[in-house]
């Protein structure tokens, strides 16, 4: 016995309801949701769908992160920790790792102790504040993280195959409100920036 799939899920989408999406949830943000009832406007709809699909993606991509990190020993949130200290453009301290992963310092502490155990992060006192302490990757640190990028970068490739272009223009459009682009214009602006 099949179940009919939802109105929510990806494949439920033509091409052109999924563009008429990220519109949708640009016109909301932008002044439709003061103007109009959320059940009875169309936009607001639209703008749930465009959601749905932007969470649906960021799941996936996180659970894929996440499983191949615990093939290899991490936790996910170690995993995390690890990206932002290699990833960060200068010195990361336990409190900046903290805020970069949105947890509790005495947490962050606790994490930076564990990798330093295992020997995939070294720990320095600040010479200029002796309460901040300054984290450091191992080599060993550095390979297993390029060891898990391969790997989650197989199998999103894999996910990525499965999503239609469409379905991709609105996870995008999503994201970008999510990073600053609060209008259709800001959204356009981007990609045609990204554009070769």
């Amino acid at each position: 016995m099949s179940v009919a799939p939802t109105s929510l899920e990806p494949q439920d989408f033509t091409t052109q309801e999924l563009q008429d999406a990220v519109r949708a949830f640009y016109r909301w943000m932008e002044h439709g949701n003061a103007d109009a009832s959320p059940s009875t406007s169309e936009d607001f709809r639209s703008y749930f769908r465009g959601i749905a699909e932007a969470r649906y993606v960021i799941r996936k991509v996180l659970r894929i992160a996440d499983e191949q990190a615990k093939r290899a020993s991490l936790e996910p949130l170690e995993h995390q920790a690890l990206i932002q200290i290699f990833g960060s453009t200068q010195p990361q301290r336990v409190s900046d790792l903290a805020e970069r992963l949105d947890i509790a310092p005495a947490f962050a502490s606790r994490i930076v102790k564990g990798l330093d155990s295992r020997g995939l992060a070294v720990r320095s006192p600040s010479p200029h504040d002796k309460r901040s302490t300054f984290v450091t990757l191992t080599d060993e640190a550095l390979e297993l993280l390029a060891d898990i990028d391969q790997n989650v970068t197989r199998h999103v490739r894999h996910f990525q195959a499965e999503l239609r272009p469409a379905e991709r223009a609105v996870a995008l459009g999503i994201f970008a409100f999510y990073i600053g682009a609060t209008r259709i214009g800001d959204l356009e602006a981007l990609l045609e920036l990204a554009k070769p």
